[in-house]
């Protein structure tokens, strides 16, 4: 008997594809993360808090961290209906989540809550953090409280988690940190208590304020592109190959992130602050931090007052990111290109003659 074709279902891929455009059309957040400083890579911060690189779910992904948003709810509504508890997951004197700012406005946390009347502890007010994942890490978190202790686990079992934990309490001036854990739709679930760190909050704060204020990338984790943490990191072709950032004023050399007011950024080069959006745009005026070509090749000099900086490729043969012209190519450019196209003659003598760009 012959095979009867199995076809994939035209209406879940063409939901699956929404799902990915979706999320792809999602802006970056301006802000730097209390929930990921725990990430053990500073370059990989670096670059996020500077829009350098974004993840590109899937839409396996996409569902898991939807369905996460969803077990929230259920876990906030289940732990209501233990007598005793009361749980806030909105602030009163907001309406909103409770927030936490520091160092300028941009670094931020939002934590899911406040919880007391605790069985195990009835007096003592928590943040309450809730968290959906698959049995397997559900299990390990098991083994984690079993192996470490309940107060120690949190770190074992994920150190991103325990970050956010220890600077969620020091915000907000708690000493204790409840989290719940669960399988997708509630179905197990976990939990362990965290005791306040102010010595571990301040080392982070500190690595956030690296972050923010570092002019160009920090350090990375490994410089092996095969490197296992490396392999996976949404920054691995801008950290590993000759691939260039998206041109975003925060990418640009001119543009500075300022300590005063609420997450203010600068441009040099035009003299005023710079919007939210503005910063998405950015200007013909972008030239790249230096840094983030050095994979092309060194700067070897500049001109502030004509806006370009000059690198010298492997060849020895030079280009600059400035103004459009002969070897002298805009940031939107170099982005349609790579070293071995720098200088062509087909390429430079169509952008003469027709006044064109290169584009991606």
């Amino acid at each position: 008997m012959v095979a009867i074709p199995v076809h994939p279902d035209p209406t879940l891929q063409a939901l699956r594809g929404a799902l990915e455009a979706r999320a792809q059309a999602e802006q970056a957040r301006p802000y730097l993360g209390m929930s990921g400083i725990g990430q053990a890579c500073e370059r990989q911060l670096w670059y996020g808090f500077r829009w350098a690189a974004r993840e590109r779910m899937g839409a396996d992904s996409i569902m898991r961290i939807n369905d996460g948003h969803r077990s929230e709810d259920v876990m906030a509504d289940y732990l209501r209906l233990a007598p005793g508890i009361r749980l806030l997951t909105r602030d009163p004197r907001t309406g909103q989540q409770f927030g936490f700012v520091d160092l300028g406005g941009h670094f931020r946390g939002h934590a899911d809550g406040m919880i007391s009347g605790l069985h195990q502890a009835p007096t003592t007010l928590h943040v309450w953090e809730a968290k959906a994942t698959n049995d397997k890490k559900v299990a390990q978190l098991s083994k984690a409280k079993a192996d470490k202790g309940e107060k120690q686990a949190l770190k074992a079992w994920d150190p991103v988690y325990h970050a956010q934990a220890i600077l969620y309490m020091a915000y907000s001036e708690t000493t204790r940190h409840y989290l719940t854990c669960s399988s997708p739709g509630v179905r197990s679930i976990e939990s362990l208590r965290t005791d306040a760190d102010l010595d571990e909050a301040r080392r982070l704060r500190a690595k956030a304020e690296r972050v923010i204020t570092a002019a160009e990338p920090l350090p990375g984790i490994s410089n092996d592109p095969s490197w296992y943490e490396c392999k996976w990191c949404p920054a691995h072709a801008v950290c590993h190959t000759n691939a260039l950032p998206a041109v975003t004023c925060r990418t640009c050399a001119h543009a500075t992130p300022e300590m005063d007011g609420d997450g203010r950024w600068s441009c040099a080069l035009h003299g005023h602050d710079l919007s939210v959006e503005a910063q998405r745009q950015a200007c013909d005026g972008h030239r790249y931090i230096p840094a983030l070509l050095s994979r092309w090749g060194e700067a070897v000099d500049a001109s502030p007052a004509e806006n370009w900086v000059e690198y010298r490729l492997k060849d020895g043969s030079t280009f600059r990111n400035g103004p459009k012209g002969e070897r002298s190519y805009l940031s939107r450019e170099l982005q349609g290109l790579v070293p071995e196209m720098v200088g062509d003659e087909v390429i430079d003598t169509t952008r003469e003659l027709f006044g064109a760009e290169v584009t991606v």
